[in-house]
């Protein structure tokens, strides 16, 4: 009886190895519906994390306003510089006298000029809109804190709204000087 040596030595039938072209088709189909299908998923996450992001990012300079101002014992103001939609274009600290800010975010404090604070711009795609009290503010309002960290007398809860595709957020901010995002 003879054997034959290269099915002996394969172990099985020749053209067993690999897969088909039907195979590996049906494989890269599947991966394409299931990357159809999460694309749009991914991208409202990640439209979310950039309005959530940008919220946290102004509740930060409003906490860091009323820190510094209590740290200094001035008054300090985080100023909204609008465009002609009333957007936020820019915001920064304001080292003006509370209730007659200037509007202009400063890079600097005129009392202490060896300390610089840079001014930030809202992300593309992100409007930002600031109100006191129900009323939508004018080009260069904003947050005022006294030395106290308080908004000052007469004074109104201040709202920074932000918005795009994926929904809305509010920065808040009480007449304690609280700060929260909602």
């Amino acid at each position: 009886m003879m054997v034959n040596k290269s099915h002996a030595i394969t172990g099985g039938h020749a053209g067993e190895e690999g897969m088909s072209l039907v195979e590996i088709a049906i494989v890269i189909m599947i991966i394409a519906v299931v990357t159809a299908i999460s694309i749009p998923a991914v991208a409202k996450s990640i439209k979310a994390y950039n309005l959530r992001s940008a919220a946290e990012r102004i509740a930060e300079r409003l906490i860091g306003a009323r820190t510094l101002a209590m740290a200094k014992n001035k008054n300090v103001t985080v100023s909204f510089k609008t465009g002609g939609g009333g957007n936020v274009t820019q915001y920064g600290y304001d080292f003006s006298p509370v209730g007659a800010p200037d509007g202009t975010p400063d890079t600097s404090d005129p009392d202490d000029t060896t300390q610089t604070y840079y001014v930030e711009t809202p992300p593309t795609g992100i409007p930002v809109t600031f109100s006191a009290g129900g009323t939508t503010l004018a080009n260069g309002k904003g947050v005022a804190y006294t030395s106290r960290g308080e908004l000052p007398i007469g004074a109104s809860q201040a709202d920074i709204g932000l918005s795009n595709s994926s929904g809305t957020l509010t920065v808040s901010v009480n007449l304690r000087g609280q700060v929260w995002v909602h």
